[in-house]
């Protein structure tokens, strides 16, 4: 027998998970990651943690698949949580813990260049929207703030660039998520010195990895990490993909106009194109991983996490979160007053925005609440893909993915907002799958990812819009954007009463 591997690296969990040349998943294994907060909207993730889980899952979903030789497992994919920085030093030793894409110490510099005419100027190259989790704008933050950590770092990348050094001892990043770090001219593929120089780290270029593409060999498993965890010495580790493309690839997009959503930490909401275009609207557009393929996307921190905090925070945790909630919002009436602005952790319209419901009264209930805190989220990925839809010719369908898919309710709630039949992806372990198709494409098991994807991807149930809900949540979904456009003048202010 021979098998595929791939691991992600998320928010919360590594997870390691092993594939039949079918598809099947064999095993899969998670570890635990924890996040720690020094300081107000600082995450940072002790990357010794991050090194030790990684290792300890790859050797555990070995076992638990039963593999004796590690020669079986061909080649292996990679992907993690998007962006952040993950710094070591000429001999590999983290220089500061691993920073996440949720932390915002850089926010004064996105602030500064929207205002100071750096993004006009740099955006024809970079095609993408400023925001804090971002690499380049972390590394602007420690020249500034800690200039003696940069000084001592050799290299800087993302989890998943850092857990492959590890594994081969070769630093590298891969074009889809090196394309989303804002110091890639999307014309070319290659970073571009003007854009470091317009970031004011022009100084640090050299610390930035080379960049491989996807499906190409980033390194291969050096005796050491064979001893440890049972693979085999010289087996292949795939460049991998930005989590955002492991994922939406794991739903099946590999065609132009065809709508990719993941319901998640984050709101993920996507289409492929083969050109990029002349639009600030749009948040990312980024090299998918399939040549000759741009992906247009659109997402915020706004999606199923709120619903994580909500429940933590007012509410007992059930044993099935999806089934228990569902069941409570099913129980009220989808007409009411009731809206909610995701806004916990993030916001896709105004850099300073706050959660916050809307329209209760003393009649409301809390599963009133969490029906509006289940509708928000859907107005928000509906306006993200509002944005999209300018360049997608009528989408028939929409492929979804993501845990909050267990959640029958909130499919048809989708559907039913959106408009459009939602069909649902059987995989379970959307990162680790994706990448697995990159490391069969890097095998020769496939020819291409459209080959891969086509074999691999199923779908398991799909949701038709019920037409008369349609025509309320548009009225609603007006209500909720004349709530948007009247709150943008305020935001700025509760902000500054924080000061």
């Amino acid at each position: 027998m021979t098998y595929l591997m791939g691991i992600d690296i998320g928010g919360t969990m590594v997870k390691a998970a092993i594939y039949d040349m079918d598809g099947n998943e064999i095993a899969v294994h998670g570890e635990k990651l924890h996040i720690s907060y020094p300081h107000s909207g600082q995450n940072e993730r002790d990357m010794y943690e991050v090194k030790d889980m990684s290792l300890k899952a790859i050797k555990d979903v070995i076992e638990k698949a039963g593999i004796q030789d590690g020669k079986e497992i061909l080649s292996i994919g990679i992907t993690g949580q998007g962006n952040g920085a993950y710094m070591v030093d000429k001999d590999g030793a983290p220089t500061w813990p691993g920073i996440l894409s949720s932390d915002a110490r850089s926010k004064g510099y996105i602030k500064k260049w929207l205002t100071d005419g750096t993004f006009d100027s740099v955006f024809p190259q970079i095609r993408n929207k400023l925001w804090t989790g971002q690499t380049s704008p972390i590394v602007a933050w420690f020249k500034d703030h800690e200039p003696e950590v940069l000084n001592k770092t050799a290299h800087v990348g993302s989890v998943k660039d850092y857990i492959r050094y590890i594994l081969t001892g070769n630093f590298v990043c891969e074009i889809t998520e090196a394309s989303s770090w804002n110091v890639v001219d999307m014309a070319t593929g290659q970073y571009a010195d003007n854009l470091f120089e317009a970031f004011g780290i022009a100084e640090y270029k050299h610390i930035f990895p080379p960049i491989i593409e996807s499906c190409d060999t980033g390194g291969t498993i050096t005796a050491d990490v064979a001893r440890l965890t049972g693979l085999a010495e010289g087996t292949p580790v795939v460049g991998g993909l930005f989590d955002i493309s492991a994922s939406i690839l794991s739903a099946g997009i590999v065609e132009e106009n065809q709508l990719g959503i993941i319901v998640g930490s984050w709101g993920i909401n996507s289409i492929l194109k083969k050109n990029v275009v002349d639009d600030k609207d749009i948040f990312m557009q980024y090299y998918y991983g399939l040549p000759g393929y741009i992906s247009y996307m659109e997402g915020s921190s706004t999606s199923a996490s709120t619903q994580e905090w909500f429940i933590d925070t007012f509410m007992e945790r059930s044993k099935d979160v999806y089934a228990t909630y569902g069941k409570m919002v099913d129980s009220t009436l989808y007409k009411n007053s009731v809206f909610f602005l995701p806004f916990i952790y993030d916001s896709n319209v105004n850099i300073d925005a706050k959660a916050a419901f809307i329209g209760l009264q003393n009649d409301h209930t809390i599963a009133d609440m969490m029906r509006a805190l289940f509708e928000g989220v859907v107005f928000c990925h509906k306006m993200h893909i509002s944005r999209l839809l300018p360049y997608c010719d009528n989408p028939s369908v929409v492929r979804m993915a993501g845990g909050a898919t267990r959640s029958e309710v909130w499919m048809q709630m989708f559907a039913d907002i959106l408009g459009i039949r939602v069909e649902i992806s059987q995989a379970e372990e959307l990162g680790a799958m994706g990448v697995a198709l990159c490391a069969g494409v890097n095998a020769g098991v496939f020819d291409s990812l459209q080959d891969a994807a086509k074999k691999w991807v199923k779908i398991k149930k799909i949701y038709e819009p019920d037409i008369e809900k349609h025509a309320y949540y548009e009225k609603k979904y007006a209500a909720y954007c004349a709530i948007i456009d009247a709150m943008d003048p305020v935001w700025s202010q509760i902000e500054g009463l924080k000061e």
